[in-house]
C-alpha cells in the first residue's frame, strides 16, 4: 500500500512507494524559506493521485518546485540528483516530496534530519 502525502486543502495528493525513512533539511534560501523537508525518490516510483490546484515555481532551466495554489502549500520538486561536493548539473533527476506532507504523522515525527548547507553549496 503506498504512503499518501497531501497539502492542507487536500488538493494535491501524491502517492509514494514506501514510507521515506530520512529527510534533508537544506538551508538554501528557497528551502529555509518554505520549509520544505525533502524525502527523495525516483521520479518514476511516485503518482500524483490529486493535482487540482497545483503552481509551479522554476527559478532556473532545471529546478521545478510545485506548491498548491490553494492552500500555499510546498508540495514537492523535481531537480538534477546534484553529489554533494559535485560539478556541473547532472542528468539524472529525482522527486523531492515535502515530508511535512505526510498524512501518517507518526511517520514524520520518525525521519531522521539531514543537515544540508545549501546556502554555501549551491
Amino acid at each position: 500500500m503506498p504512503t499518501l502525502a497531501s497539502c492542507h486543502c487536500g488538493s494535491t495528493v501524491i502517492a509514494l512507494p514506501e514510507p521515506p525513512t530520512h529527510a534533508t533539511q537544506c538551508t538554501c534560501t528557497y528551502c529555509t524559506k518554505t520549509g520544505g523537508l525533502w524525502s527523495y525518490y525516483p521520479p518514476d516510483a511516485v503518482r500524483i493521485v490529486k493535482a487540482e490546484h497545483l503552481g509551479l515555481y522554476a527559478p532556473n532551466t532545471h529546478n521545478e518546485h510545485y506548491f498548491c495554489t490553494c492552500c500555499g502549500i510546498t508540495t514537492h520538486g523535481v531537480s538534477p540528483d546534484w553529489e554533494l561536493g559535485g560539478e556541473g548539473i547532472p542528468e539524472n533527476r529525482k522527486f523531492a516530496v515535502n515530508a511535512r506532507l505526510l498524512d501518517d504523522y507518526a511517520l514524520f515525527t520518525a525521519l531522521a534530519l539531514t543537515p544540508i548547507d545549501g546556502r554555501t553549496l549551491w
